[in-house]
């Protein structure tokens, strides 16, 4: 069935090209082209069912902006593309925060068009399935290297797989990934090997591509070779993780300390994000610049957990002034056990394996239960509950790099 497409332009030659192309393509149908925004908002008023709408921001981009955030608060089974010449950060952000799903720059680049909107098309499709259960997205970062973020993201993956839940974990340090070395895993097959197969994917296919932990705990390795990970995109990111996610109870990210591309993917996608920081200075500035990035980038706070590793008592530096520095609440804080975290480590052992009574592995425990009751409370399992993902963030991540 062909998704049904509503143009919206003053302009009656902006749209023109892509209403011609669209009529060549198989899954789309173009129903109409509307002058009028207001015209635009009764037309849908009387629709029933999915609609995709352009809306051309080219002449009055105002108005078609509150137009567009009328449309997506009062009209239900609407899904929002911007158009415009203006491809400026700002532009697309305050696009992103109407409610656009994605951002087409003018004049269109046809080998762009069909993936976004194809990417749309797919998402509307797997809402249909109104029963099907999704899993949650754990993603695990920091933008300050050595605050312990793949021993957090490691350690919470082989907690929450203890409870029974089945649990895939996904090294995202595409480059130099440590998640294998970390819980001694040899994997016959990586991430470079699931993404040339993604189109014929099926659950023997993918249990073969994953590498399983003593825990029960599967694991996506980094690619063998550090430059096959420029191969790597960030649609096949956005693909792997809607494939685990209808996978397994919980997918937890690790990921690196740059917010490229890859990496917004993986934060645009979570349930959760485990902000990973130490009671430093330097840890708590570089946090606060992280979280400045992300309110940029319109990443949801309320989706932000902060986790104080290697946590000491201080008159100096508290709980409360870190929350106060930071502006977000303390999620957990992991004590600092040096000599067990390190043992762990150079066993290829995780902390629940070498000491299991340790403070440290209690409180990894603890953590992995606030986790599970917070994702509980915080969204609904199925497909079209909980989670509101924007496909025009990662478009948005080298655009602000270059400013």
């Amino acid at each position: 069935m062909k998704l049904p497409i509503v143009l919206v332009s003053q302009d009656n030659l902006a749209l023109l090209s892509l209403r011609q192309q669209l009529e060549k393509e198989n899954s789309f149908a173009v129903e109409s082209k509307v002058r009028s925004f207001e015209e635009a908002f009764e037309f849908l008023r009387l629709k029933t069912g999915p609609t995709l709408v352009v809306v051309d921001l080219s002449r009055d981009s105002e108005k078609a902006f509150r137009v567009a955030q009328e449309i997506k608060l009062k009209l239900s089974g609407v899904h929002l593309v911007m158009s415009s010449p203006n491809n400026e950060p700002g532009t697309i952000l305050r696009a992103m925060r109407a409610g656009a799903e994605e951002f087409l720059t003018q004049p269109f680049n046809w080998p762009e068009v069909v993936p976004a909107l194809e990417r749309i098309r797919t998402k509307i499709s797997l809402q249909s399935a109104r029963t099907l259960e999704l899993g949650r997205i754990i993603t695990v970062f920091s933008n300050k290297g050595g605050v312990g973020v793949t021993t957090v993201a490691t350690n919470l993956a082989v907690a929450l797989a203890t409870t029974k839940k089945s649990v895939c974990m996904m090294d995202l340090v595409l480059q130099f990934g440590s998640v294998t070395t970390f819980l001694n895993l040899e994997p016959y097959y990586t991430i470079l090997d699931l993404i040339q197969n993604l189109k014929r994917i099926d659950p023997l296919l993918l249990d073969g591509s994953l590498v399983k932990h003593a825990s029960g705990l599967r694991v996506l390795a980094e690619p063998f070779y550090a430059e096959d990970a420029r191969t790597i995109e960030p649609k096949d990111i956005d693909q792997i993780l809607i494939t685990l996610r209808q996978s397994f109870d919980f997918v937890v990210v690790d990921t690196r300390k740059e917010v490229d591309r890859i990496v917004s993917i993986a934060l645009d996608s979570a349930d959760l994000i485990l902000f990973v920081t130490e009671m430093d200075v330097p840890s708590l500035r570089s946090a606060t610049k992280a979280l400045e990035l992300f309110e940029r980038m319109g990443v949801q706070q309320k989706k932000i957990r902060l986790v104080l590793n290697r946590h000491i008592k201080s008159k100096l530096i508290n709980l409360e002034s870190v929350e106060k520095t930071l502006g977000v609440k303390v999620f957990w804080a992991l004590p600092n056990d040096y000599p067990t975290a390190i043992a762990a480590l150079n066993q290829g052992l995780t902390i629940h394996e070498t000491d299991p009574k340790s403070e440290l592995a209690k409180s990894y425990r603890g953590m992995a239960t606030a986790v599970l009751e917070t994702i509980t409370v915080s969204s609904d399992r199925r497909l079209d509950g909980g989670r509101k993902k924007s496909g025009i963030l990662s478009r948005w991540i080298p655009m602000l790099k270059t400013k």
